[in-house]
């Protein structure tokens, strides 16, 4: 707290800023105390009259009026009132020999903050102005302390946004600015730009040098390519321009032009000559930023296709572009149908051709996707993408073997390489055959044909050779559509041949098929193998079969793959 005997020093050290309106109307009185405030306050502004101090209060910059309560044309109290109307914290001193209970009060009305008393009174003087100019050199401080945080805080802003929207190496506004301004934009193009074989530079240069090919890039997009244009750097090795066009040609013209730039003017980086040559993608500014986005990614993935100095302008009636998407969409429905336990065993009977019986079933995989039953043509390529064949397997598996423990029939399951190579899937198929009480020799494990050639195929074999050890069949899958090398596949002793449907399903009409057919079963027979038919689609295809001594058919004929076995 300021004490109230502050020294004279300390008072003229704060009032050398503060300009005094002083109103008096005595011209002998406001002489003489001009002179005395004149010791303090080296700007002071001086009237004689009430209306002369209401028109310079108005056209000065006044922080502390001093003023006369008799005062001619506008008295000293309505003076004070006009003032405190305009200006409710300017502080208010009232000179006055008078010393009326009334004056007292109405000052207290119009918040006075003090009197000075006639004639002056050094220690009274010191005692109420100190105050008021201490008060207002702590106003000043606490003013000009918010200013400069003011300041502080708008040069960090303007340093993390500068950090968060601009890329640190080459100054442009980076991939979230590019967001930013794409949902701002209501027309126009993107264009993305992919530096072609970036990464060889990487390799060959080092990372330093690659990234002084990025800047010296970046200066010749910024200077020399596309007008009506802004430039972006997204990601390491990539650029964007969003561009002020309307149609297709346009954008095809400044993608040309690009190409051709570049063709004609390489970057020199630490005196060594670099040719830049692009593969670009664009598409027309959506209203979702995201499908813009992705969009043009998709475009310069088809623009990659054709190899560098190629650009691409997304078509949403171009073929590719379609089921390229649709598989992207596959991917993340796959996804969630394994997060959310949506894969279900259905189960497809197979028929023995001599008894006409359902001798056992083909466990296949269905996804179950807000009550719609999804193929597994959709889902499984998209699962070997996301590394998650294996999960959906056992899912297959643990589900099955819970649904067979207390039926007497045998069923079979399909199994990948990525089954086959993993070192715990054994331990897996022993545990869940204890849990639930399936004995081995009641379930096949078909395995594609091409199993045999693989990388892997002496691995399989060794697991291959685990499972019969445990008493588990196996079949060959899609039997004469893969290429197999015949020796490996005597040496996995299967116990069945499935043949596939391609040969089946027009054995009545294709010449060809039917020799291919009977040469199968052939082969079979001499190797002491059962052979089963797919795509057995009506009598006469399940007629003939027989006739030519296919073991077992299935295909819708026998029935379609349904949650439930068919006695069940």
């Amino acid at each position: 707290m300021y004490q109230q005997k502050s020294t004279l020093k300390e008072l003229i050290h704060n009032a050398k800023n503060l300009t005094i309106l002083f109103v008096e109307d005595d011209d002998r009185t406001r002489t003489e105390l001009i002179n005395f405030l004149g010791t303090f306050f080296p700007k002071i502004i001086s009237a004689r009259d009430g209306q002369e101090g209401w028109e310079k209060f108005n056209n000065n910059n006044i922080d502390l009026v001093v003023t006369d309560l008799t005062l001619p044309n506008i008295d000293g109290m309505e003076l004070i009132s006009m003032i405190r109307a305009r200006n409710a914290t300017i502080p208010l001193l009232i000179l006055s020999a008078h010393t009326e209970s009334k004056y007292f009060l109405e000052s207290i009305k119009y918040g006075v903050d003090g009197y000075l008393l006639k004639p002056f009174d050094l220690e009274q003087f010191l005692s109420v102005v100190s105050k008021i100019v201490y008060r207002l050199d702590m106003e000043q401080k606490f003013l000009d302390y918010s200013k400069n945080l003011e300041r502080m805080v708008e040069k960090k802003t303007y340093e993390l946004e500068t950090k968060y929207l601009y890329d640190q190496r080459t100054g442009l506004p980076n991939a979230i600015m590019l967001k930013k301004d794409l949902i701002a934009r209501a027309d126009g193009y993107m264009i993305l730009l992919d530096i072609s074989h970036f990464s060889v530079l990487n390799k060959e240069y080092g990372k330093d040098f690659a990234n002084d090919v990025i800047k010296s890039t970046a200066r010749k997009l910024a200077t020399n390519v596309i007008s009506n244009s802004k430039l972006y750097k997204v990601e390491s090795d990539r650029f964007a321009y969003i561009v002020d066009v309307t149609t297709k040609e346009e954008v095809e013209f400044y993608c040309s032009q690009i190409i051709a730039f570049f063709d004609n003017d390489n970057i020199v980086v630490d005196d060594v000559e670099i040719h830049i040559s692009f593969c670009i993608g664009a598409d027309k500014i959506r209203d979702e930023v995201s499908e813009t986005l992705v969009n043009c990614e998709y475009a310069l993935d088809k623009a990659k296709e054709f190899g560098s100095r190629h650009f691409e302008i997304y078509n949403e009636q171009d073929l590719d572009f379609v089921d390229k998407k649709e598989a992207v969409r596959w991917l993340r429905l796959t996804r969630e149908l394994i997060n959310n336990d949506g894969i279900e065993p259905y189960y497809q009977p197979i028929r023995d051709t001599q008894t006409n019986e359902i001798v056992k079933y083909e466990v296949l995989a269905r996804g179950v996707y807000e009550g719609e039953v999804t193929d597994p043509i959709y889902f499984l390529k998209s699962a070997e993408k996301l590394g998650l064949l294996t999960t959906i397997t056992r899912t297959i598996i643990k589900k099955s073997f819970e649904y067979m423990q207390d039926k007497n029939i045998e069923f079979s399951i399909n199994l990948t390489e990525k089954d086959l190579i993993d070192d715990s899937f054994v331990m897996y198929l022993q545990n869940h055959a204890q849990v639930y009480n399936i004995d081995p020799s009641r379930v096949t494990f078909e395995i594609l044909e091409n199993i045999t050639v693989v990388k892997n195929a002496d691995l399989i074999k060794q697991q291959l050779t685990r499972l019969r050890a445990l008493g588990f069949k196996m079949a060959v899958d899609d039997f004469g559509v893969e290429n197999s090398n015949l020796s490996r596949f005597l040496d996995m002793h299967f116990d069945f041949i499935k043949i596939d449907g391609v040969f089946i399903k027009d054995l009545n009409t294709n010449e060809k098929n039917l020799k291919l057919t009977k040469a199968i079963v052939s082969l079979a027979k001499s190797l002491g193998m059962r052979t089963i038919a797919e795509y057995v689609k009506d009598e006469e295809t399940y007629n003939r079969i027989k006739e030519l001594g296919v073991d077992l058919a299935q295909g819708f004929y026998v029935g379609k793959p349904e949650p439930r076995l068919l006695e069940v």
